[in-house]
């Protein structure tokens, strides 16, 4: 058992697969496994080795969560390097100097970096996961690319389609409002793409959910035909299946069922962070969720 932050090259190289054992942030910790394959039905949370190409063609070793690639803050791609990690996803605000640090680690500027391919070297129910990641990333709903100007219209490569963001974005210094996504997956080389990432809603509504004799409540941040986060704390482990209980605007509630894939912990990342929650991936849903996303998402769904 090791920290996440900790993972090198060679512990990717000798074992494409690390199981995420608990933890946040700098105390995530994960394990080595013997598997060579993932599925969508598995209970573990997994992470697994994977390609990176930045767009000066240079590549990069790393790591993914694939089982869920609907976006990155689901699969939360990372670059390891000899000077430190390199993060596309962060959970708030992203600081100029952390991006700095990164792209210094690359040995790149910016310019050198965007668009960003990636291919996970482990299948994923008989599939391989690819796409293309166009800028970071943030809970914060901005991207920050350093100093490069805007993203590059190449970002939409092999063939990928833009999808519209529906979230609004503040715009600062360095941080630009989210344009239309290029992100999409790939079930292999010459084969049709994946449909990309499902659309989501901000909308917020109370929910309660229990693992067992755990229970708490949240509220959440946006849904989608997958999934939803929840804003909450304390958090749910990653990787149990809750029941989850949303009561919806009309006084209703609505019954579903979800495994848990990702938690994000705020803690030590901006002075005003975004609240703590975590992602659900969605196992069990009833008609009335589909017709609520169709009242919310009309013709987009």
């Amino acid at each position: 058992m090791q920290r996440l932050v900790d993972l090198t090259i060679e512990d990717l190289s000798t074992t494409p697969v690390w199981r995420y054992e608990g933890g946040s942030g700098a105390e995530a910790v994960v394990v080595p496994t013997g598997r060579s394959s993932l599925s969508g039905e598995d209970d573990e949370v997994c992470l697994a080795a994977t390609e990176f190409t930045l767009c000066d063609s240079s590549r990069h070793l790393g790591f993914c969560f694939p089982v869920d690639d609907s976006g990155l803050d689901y699969l939360q791609p990372v670059i390891l390097t000899r000077a430190g990690q390199v993060s596309f996803w962060f959970d708030g605000p992203i600081a100029q100097e952390v991006l700095a640090a990164q792209w210094n680690a690359l040995g790149k500027r910016p310019e050198e970096v965007f668009p960003v391919q990636f291919r996970c070297l482990v299948p994923v129910a008989g599939r391989t996961v690819t796409g293309v990641i166009p800028h970071v990333e943030s809970s914060a709903e901005t991207f920050c690319s350093g100093n490069a100007g805007p993203v590059p219209e190449a970002a939409r490569a092999n063939g990928s389609q833009a999808n519209p963001s529906p979230r609004a974005a503040r715009s600062v210094r360095g941080v630009r409002p989210t344009p239309a996504r290029a992100f999409s997956s790939s079930v292999g080389p010459g084969m049709r793409h994946r449909k990309a990432r499902p659309p989501r809603h901000n909308v917020e509504m109370m929910v309660e959910f229990e693992h067992g004799d755990s229970r708490g409540t949240g509220v959440t941040r946006d849904i989608s035909s997958g999934g939803m986060f929840v804003a909450a704390a304390p958090l749910p482990n990653v990787g149990p299946s809750l029941q989850l209980t949303v009561h919806l605007p009309n006084g209703r509630r609505l019954e579903l069922k979800g495994k848990v894939v990702r938690s994000a912990s705020q803690a030590g990342v901006s002075p005003a962070p975004a609240p703590p929650g975590f992602g659900v991936r969605l196992t069990d849903q009833p008609p009335e969720y589909d017709e609520l996303l169709s009242r919310l998402l009309g013709p987009q769904k």
